[in-house]
């Protein structure tokens, strides 16, 4: 069947913030008084929901990685919130800061914090706060399941943090940071309670933020229990009790949405298209579409033959059929990639998505001739278990096996991500599919970490990638005071990787969560301030 299905394939190539439902309980129905008779009939009243009955979703990993972790929960869980958040428009937007300004040089930040909101146990927060939430940043890096935590990153240069009153912090750092609040959106600036720091920085027990849900309960590997912030500042969330249960693999994860074990599922990969596709247009389920700020991208070894020329990298793209892959293994879910930034980026500039496959199988044979060549493709576990990423990898193999004229023989091999990101690094790979999410508004941190010749990417997947013109304006960039030349810069970095291809870019995704219908206000969202909030059951 799998064969068959590629073959059409083949032939088909040469030819969250959340959307917000009401939640509330049923009201008296009203009855008209147009007779005697009617108006002598019994009024009925429907009892209010109880929303204190636990909600169950299930997700591919934990949700809250706990103590070792930078953030202990994942955003989305409405545990903590940042200083500024991400916009509709994928700008800042405030968030525990209200407003910000900075010097003529960008040298000299100041923000200013939002007043009356109290952390879940109590305690205020203010510029103190922030503060301590600084001193312990220095204390890392610290690794995360989501995204790093490392302030010289962060806040490159940073020379001093200080309050001027109760509400205004100022940042201070030696060299001018003109998108410092870009960089700062979501986990660039979590807040949390300092009583729940350990002395090196990680956590103390559960993590304590200004969110609408607080941590209950935490097993790792298992799941964790959220309760309503009954304190919250904003707007309370309609539901008491949420559980989030650590299921692994999709059909399981599939199979307890069915059975009613649970009535959500949720981040990555929640429900796989074709799941999604079953279950679309019946009415015991509500399935989603949103934004997404991931992109599924191809990884090359451009450190080794063959695809340390330009041209294997080239051909192999001109010969993806993106639509292809989006309609036959994504049921329709994502949007072909041609450029190294998503659209979820403001500073994204579109690139063409180029199919050829006449071009790309004449690069290809340039390249490898007909000598034997046997390529390496591996598949991070994780990833598998939450897209068709085996469907999407045996596509490539045909792609690649079926080039007349070259003796091109591909071997898919899955591994969990530790072992091959080891294989990645030691350069043990050909060709390996993964996600990559934006960690912030900034895109500076991606361009140097995939395409600088130092990156840490670069070097951590055994790119190989090196491009003089590239290094220099990535050193450029990180200098830079002006916001219309950063903004040039990373349009020119986009249109050489679209041309060199340093990893290939093959889909924009947009995230796909499923729920019961006896729950409302469940929506696929990119991390929002407001995410569960308006979950609740709906019968």
């Amino acid at each position: 069947m799998k064969k068959k299905m590629l073959a059409m394939l083949l032939a088909v190539t040469c030819v969250m913030s959340a959307a917000l439902y009401g939640c509330s309980s049923a009201q008296p129905e009203t009855q008209p008084s147009t007779t005697a008779a009617q108006q002598t009939q019994p009024q009925t009243t429907q009892a209010p929901v109880d929303q204190s009955k636990e909600i169950v979703f299930a997700a591919s990993r934990d949700q809250c990685p706990g103590e070792e972790d930078a953030y202990y929960a994942i955003m989305t869980l409405g545990i903590w919130e940042p200083l500024i958040a991400k916009g509709e428009d994928g700008k800042p937007y405030p968030a525990l800061a209200t407003k910000w300004e900075h010097n003529e040089d960008s040298t000299v930040w100041t923000f200013h914090l939002r007043e009356g909101v109290t952390f879940s146990n109590g305690t205020p927060f203010n510029a103190d706060i922030v503060l301590a939430n600084f001193d312990r940043m220095k204390k890392g890096p610290f690794s995360s399941s989501f995204y790093g935590l490392n302030i010289d990153t962060l806040y490159p240069g940073l020379v001093s943090y200080e309050k001027t009153d109760d509400y205004t912090v100022v940042l201070t750092l030696s060299e001018g940071q003109p998108l410092l609040d870009y960089t700062m959106v979501n986990y660039g600036s979590a807040m949390f309670e300092p009583s729940c720091f350990a002395d090196d920085g990680t956590f103390n027990g559960f993590a304590i933020g200004t969110g609408p849900f607080v941590v209950k309960e935490n097993v790792l590997g298992q799941y964790c229990v959220t309760e309503r912030n009954e304190n919250y500042w904003g707007t309370p969330a309609k539901a008491k009790t949420m559980r989030f249960k650590v299921i692994p693999d999709a059909d399981i994860r599939y199979s307890a949405l069915r059975a009613g074990e649970v009535q959500g599922l949720c981040d990555l990969g929640a429900i796989s298209p074709a799941q999604a596709a079953e279950i679309a247009n019946d009415p015991a389920y509500n399935v989603s579409v949103g934004e997404s700020t991931i992109t599924h991208f191809l990884n090359v070894n451009g450190g080794s033959f063959p695809f340390d020329d330009v041209r294997m990298r080239q051909g192999l793209s001109l010969l993806l059929d993106r639509k292809t892959i989006i309609d036959g293994f994504f049921n329709g879910y994502g949007i072909a990639a041609g450029g190294f930034l998503t659209y979820a980026s403001p500073f994204q500039t579109e690139q063409p998505v180029v199919t050829d496959p006449q071009k790309g199988m004449d690069l290809i044979r340039q390249v490898v001739g007909d000598q034997p060549v046997e390529l390496k493709f591996l598949l991070p576990s994780v990833d598998v278990n939450r897209y068709p990423y085996q469907e999407v990898a045996e596509y490539i193999q045909s792609l690649l096996e079926n080039i007349e004229g070259t003796n091109i023989k591909v071997n898919i091999q899955t591994l969990d991500w530790g072992p091959c990101k080891d294989e990645m690094k030691a350069g043990n790979y050909n060709m390996c599919l993964k996600i990559q999410g934006l960690p912030s508004a900034n895109p500076l941190s991606l361009f140097k970490g995939f395409m600088y010749t130092d990156g840490g990417t670069n070097i951590a997947y055994g790119l190989g990638y090196h491009n003089d013109q590239v290094d220099a304006l990535i050193d450029e960039a990180s200098a830079c005071l002006d916001v219309a030349r950063l903004t040039e810069i990373y349009t020119e970095l986009q249109q050489i990787a679209a041309q060199d291809l340093p990893n290939i870019p093959v889909l924009y995704s947009q995230e796909v969560v499923a729920s019961s219908s006896k729950i409302t206000g469940y929506q696929a969202a990119d991390y929002a301030l407001i995410g569960l909030t308006q979950v609740c059951w709906a019968e």
